[in-house]
């Protein structure tokens, strides 16, 4: 018998067939961990229900997602109630979920959190702590997938904001047992090699065991201690990895960091032409406004002829200099003139002159002069002093004069 060949919608709608005709699978009841939960614009729900070896798609419809008495969120253990079946698009079978009850957190989630807990309580996360990004940005060095969107995006809008700036690639990888290790060399090799100025790690969005190398504690610890600071944009905007945590910036995408590292430049670059143009503007208003200035002294001296009053005060003090001059002269000729005058009414008092003309000095044993007969008495002796020397006298008598 000859098989039927069969189209690839045939398939996938004789498998939704049969998982919808069984009865365990229309009715099933699951217990696991909540993964990659994702609300759509619909309103409809789409997670992972995981375990430890195994994870299966599902969706919730809006109708029910309105009906829950809790957030989902990644990483809390449900019990759900739903139907097993196929989507035909894709071939993916998935379960519709009709009820979801929480059960606690999982046990992935748990161990983030315990993580977080302790690198809290050594001070990983101390605003302390975090390098400020340098304000000239010349080379970032790019830990990632060498083949991922996140790279794409991340040179991408570096190029179109600042086309000056470097790219320095290490690639490593984002998921798996051994992302975590070599995220970690990526780092230790820019810090040893000093040939960027900042770094950014990361990747496109994903589950939480997508994300899960980020949370690696050997990350973390690398990151603490890295001399170049580091930008964490793991594309998971609502969820915080460890990562992000210790980085000193978070961005909430790879496409965020670009533009978090561009744009210190850029804004660098746009303030130094703002500076630039405001100084411009304010030496042209100082030279505009001391030229205006100039022109207006220029003005008031012209106005005020300050040259024919410079010479008229010159030709003024002449004169007061040549009258001071003949009053100085005036002054000093009659005061020598005085002078003469009284030397000679000295000189004609003096007492050498008086003797010139014949008269005498007569003086007593105390060699005091006589100047009245009342001083003298008869047999006195006295000294007779003359212009040419001295003689002795006595007296032999007295006779006043009325």
């Amino acid at each position: 018998m000859k098989a039927k060949i069969l189209s690839v919608s045939e398939v996938n709608q004789y498998v939704k067939t049969l998982l919808e005709s069984n009865s365990l699978l229309k009715n099933l009841i699951i217990q696991g961990e909540l993964s990659n939960v994702k609300r759509a614009a619909s309103g409809h729900l789409y997670f992972s229900l995981k375990d430890a070896g195994s994870k299966i798609d599902c969706v919730m419809f809006k109708n029910v997602v309105t009906g829950l008495k809790f957030l989902p969120k990644e990483g809390l253990k449900v019990t759900l109630r739903g139907s097993l079946g196929v989507y035909l698009p894709s071939g993916q079978y998935q379960i519709t979920v009709r009820s979801m009850e929480p059960q606690g957190l999982g046990d992935l989630f748990q161990a983030y959190l315990v993580l977080k807990d302790e690198l809290a309580s050594k001070g990983y996360f101390d605003r302390d702590h975090k390098k400020k990004l340098p304000e000239i940005i010349s080379r970032v060095g790019l830990v990632t997938s060498p083949t991922g969107a996140a790279i794409k995006d991340i040179i991408s809008i570096i190029k179109r904001r600042n086309p000056l700036m470097d790219i320095v690639i290490y690639p490593s990888l984002v998921q798996g047992d051994e992302a975590a290790g070599t995220i970690i060399k990526g780092i230790q090799a820019f810090n040893t090699a000093r040939s960027v100025d900042v770094i950014i790690i990361g990747r496109g969005g994903g589950s939480i065991e997508d994300l899960w190398a980020f949370n690696d504690e050997r990350l973390a610890k690398a990151i603490f201690e890295s001399e170049l600071p580091i930008v964490s944009a793991v594309g998971h905007e609502i969820d915080y990895t460890i990562a992000d945590f210790v980085a000193d910036l978070r961005a909430p995408t790879p496409s965020g960091a670009a533009e978090l590292v561009a744009e210190e430049t850029l804004s660098m670059i746009q303030n130094l032409v703002a500076q630039k143009k405001r100084l411009s503007q304010s030496m042209a208003a100082t030279i505009d406004r001391n030229r205006r200035l100039l022109l207006q002294i220029r003005k008031e001296l012209l106005r005020y002829r300050p040259q024919e009053r410079i010479e008229e005060r010159r030709l003024f003090l002449d004169i007061i200099n040549e009258r001071l001059v003949r009053a100085l002269m005036g002054q000093l000729k009659s005061e020598r003139q005085q002078l003469i005058n009284i030397k000679t009414r000295i000189e004609a008092m003096s007492p050498v002159n008086v003797l010139k003309k014949g008269y005498v000095r007569v003086t007593d044993n105390y060699d005091k002069s006589v100047v009245s007969v009342a001083g003298l008495q008869v047999d006195q002796p006295v000294t007779l002093h003359f212009v040419d020397g001295q003689a002795k006298a006595r007296i032999q008598s007295t006779k006043e004069t009325r």
